[in-house]
């Protein structure tokens, strides 16, 4: 969280602490010590020029609960969305490729003129992007991969790069169709949709309030999670989980009496 005590007012409420995420949205803490309720916390949108829009204000007359509310607000905004804070987001000339099923090595990764710039490889396959999936190392490049090129070598590209919002206006109708159709499915409730209805066309549009980092960023939820329900299971995993399977219903069944000379 960053703290930033400045003299700041909106609407009469001076900024005491804010946070500002990678994809200009961010959460604000201020005081009033002369209004009724003299603490308050707001969403913001941050422009180009750094200039903020407060909104969705939440008032409350007890500054632990302002507090509170503030790292409650930005914890879940970051977890539903992903998103780190804006200063640590990779240098604008800087693009990063994880490589996610072997360390880098010779013969791993496309060389181009652009780089790669750096290569870092790990000591273990480990988690990144906040968990998001695993890797076993990372390159830089100085220009974009392209989509070829990252499906030749399963590189993945880091959510962060320059070039993952900037997209075409038919992307971003494609991507608003299938959002708003998985938000229509889980029941989203309106306050955290990023798409609406919109019946004179009879297609999902855009939230303007949302930026299209965030239309990105849950698409590509949305279709890891429709790839991990399609996932086809290996013939070999599919046997190994028949035997045991076996294994275990052999061993639930009752063990037969033996004969004895009574019986017989």
């Amino acid at each position: 969280m960053s703290d930033n005590p400045s003299d700041e007012k909106v609407h009469g409420y001076a900024i005491r602490q804010s946070i500002v995420f990678e994809n200009d949205r961010g959460f604000a803490l201020a005081e009033n010590p002369n209004a009724p309720q003299p603490f308050v916390t707001w969403q913001f949108t941050e422009n180009e020029g750094g200039r903020r829009e407060f909104y969705w204000g939440h008032y409350t007359q007890s500054a632990d609960s302002a507090a509170k509310d503030f790292e409650t607000r930005a914890a879940e905004y970051q977890k539903d969305y992903g998103v780190s804070e804006k200063s640590a987001r990779s240098a604008p000339d800087v693009y990063k490729y994880y490589s996610t099923q072997r360390p880098v090595d010779i013969g791993t990764f496309p060389k181009t003129e652009n780089g790669p710039a750096e290569i870092v490889n790990f000591d273990q396959r480990e988690s990144v992007e906040n968990g998001k999936f695993q890797a076993w190392g990372y390159l830089l490049y100085r220009a974009p991969l392209t989509e070829k090129q990252m499906a030749d070598y399963e590189l993945r590209a880091a959510p962060g790069n320059p070039d993952r919002f900037r997209l075409t206006t038919e992307q971003l109708e494609q991507q608003a169709q299938v959002v708003g159709k998985w938000e229509q499915a889980k029941h989203i409730p309106d306050v955290k949709r990023l798409t609406w209805w919109y019946p004179d066309f009879g297609v999902f549009v855009k939230n303007e309030l949302i930026s299209d980092a965030d239309l990105s960023k849950r698409y590509e939820k949305v279709m890891e999670s429709k790839t991990r329900s399609t996932r086809k299971i290996p013939i070999a995993e599919r046997l190994k989980e028949g035997a045991d399977q076996a294994v275990k219903d052999n061993a639930a069944r009752p063990t037969p009496a033996k004969n004895t000379e009574k019986d017989r």
